[in-house]
């Protein structure tokens, strides 16, 4: 229990020296830490080696906001609480890169519908942080086989339906596609 308690000391202590200058001067830099501390503690208190006590305030949190439910040291992660673990997994992600290049493009379609808009910017914005360039609207490129990496995340926020993929041995552009990758 104890090295559970001095990782949570040490986590604090590094949000505070190194991120709370951040925070200072960007909102989103403070949403984010609270978010990787809120991902860790729901990830410590499902493996079991959460001590409550130690901890009032952040359990109350938890549990006002629905992350957890029960009472008095006897707590278990809700659905909602999964679904943040579940989702940074899901950021953890990344697409292997072999050592060659096997000469051929991956491209990522999709056509989703404007009433899942939010999905589709987050989709949108982890195609990015993959390491996927925009080719055209709602078309993505990369040089490397990405179906599974990408079908996981299209998954996860149920848009499989309306994601395609297409590997292409040409492009158009592919002088400023083979600078842009380095290849």
């Amino acid at each position: 229990m104890q090295c559970v308690e001095f990782r949570i000391c040490e986590i604090l202590r590094a949000i505070l020296l190194h991120i709370y200058p951040m925070v200072m001067s960007s909102k989103r830099a403070g949403a984010i830490a609270g978010r990787e501390l809120l991902i860790y503690l729901l990830g410590t208190i499902a493996s079991g080696s959460f001590k409550s006590a130690d901890h009032p305030k952040q359990i109350r949190y938890l549990l006002r906001y629905g992350y957890l439910s029960g009472t008095s040291g006897r707590y278990q992660v809700t659905a909602k609480g999964r679904n943040t673990v579940s989702e940074a997994k899901i950021w953890e992600l990344t697409i292997p890169t072999p050592k060659a290049w096997d000469g051929q493009w991956h491209l990522v379609l999709f056509d989703i519908p404007n009433d899942k808009r939010k999905r589709r910017d987050i989709f949108r914005a982890r195609l990015k942080e993959l390491g996927l360039i925009l080719y055209q609207n709602s078309v993505w490129i990369y040089p490397y086989p990405l179906e599974e990496t990408v079908r996981q995340v299209a998954d996860f926020y149920r848009l499989s339906p309306c994601i395609s993929f297409v590997v292409a041995e040409q492009v158009t552009g592919e002088k400023q596609l083979r600078k842009h990758f380095k290849l």
